[in-house]
């Protein structure tokens, strides 16, 4: 359990999400906005995972996969369609 890095992490990309789903979302191509939320979902989880006493490999592999994949999705559910306008 390493909470001082887990808890960074977690702010950190909680953090950075806010900012590119608030600041950038709209405003850069769109595959840039779903890369970029998911690369910070995963570090969301894996601050998550430091926090725990002794998570397993199925643990980690569930938890990232479950962000990487669904970050982009909670993230174009609540700012809508990303990319910049036409």
């Amino acid at each position: 359990m390493q909470v001082d890095a887990g808890v960074g992490l977690i702010v950190a990309g909680t953090g950075l999400g806010l900012f590119v789903g608030f600041g950038l979302w709209s405003r850069v191509p769109a595959r840039t906005a779903y890369v970029a939320v998911s690369v910070l979902g995963a570090v969301v989880g894996t601050g998550a995972m430091l926090l725990q006493q002794d998570p397993g490999p199925a643990d980690w592999v569930v938890a990232l996969g479950m962000l990487v994949a669904f970050t982009p999705v909670h993230c174009r559910f609540v700012f809508g369609e990303p990319g910049r306008s036409t």
